[in-house]
């Protein structure tokens, strides 16, 4: 051993949610040892913000942004294929979604009238849709 750094990817054992009123999600790591295996979690989803950590080691003073270096839902998990190929699917009903609001803000106020708000939008895009595929109308092809 001539003590260099190495990097080696750590199995995630699982996602974990953990509170009460509101909600963090961490990895739970399972990393090997010769000892045996030792658990340990890491916050993803969020950046800590100063106050939130010991003075320095928040992510936004140290300049780390939690959320472009780790994956909420580990890539090569079966949950991360059941979701990922929707979620270009996704992105586009949340940008119709925000274009089809006023100066692109929600017109509501409290969770219950923004989840009211949310169903009438995508039953309105699904009714849309059903009425358009009874007709029969040509489908959308991109263009080469």
């Amino acid at each position: 051993m001539d003590a260099t750094a190495e990097l080696v990817p750590v199995p995630i054992k699982r996602l974990e949610r953990r509170g009460v009123r509101t909600f963090r999600w961490y990895h739970v790591l399972a990393i090997p040892c010769r000892h045996g295996v030792h658990e340990h979690r890491v916050g993803v989803g969020t950046t800590s913000r100063k106050g939130e950590r010991p003075p320095g080691e928040s992510d936004e003073e140290c300049g780390f942004h939690r959320a472009e270096h780790l994956q909420q839902i580990p890539e090569f998990t079966r949950t991360h294929q059941l979701v990922y190929p929707y979620r270009s699917d996704a992105e586009s009903g949340h940008a119709q979604l925000d274009a089809s609001l006023w100066n692109g803000r929600l017109i509501s106020y409290g969770v219950e009238a923004q989840q009211l708000l949310t169903l009438g939008f995508v039953l309105a895009q699904n009714s849309t849709s059903r009425a358009l595929h009874e007709e029969g109308a040509p489908t959308l092809r991109p263009t080469a």
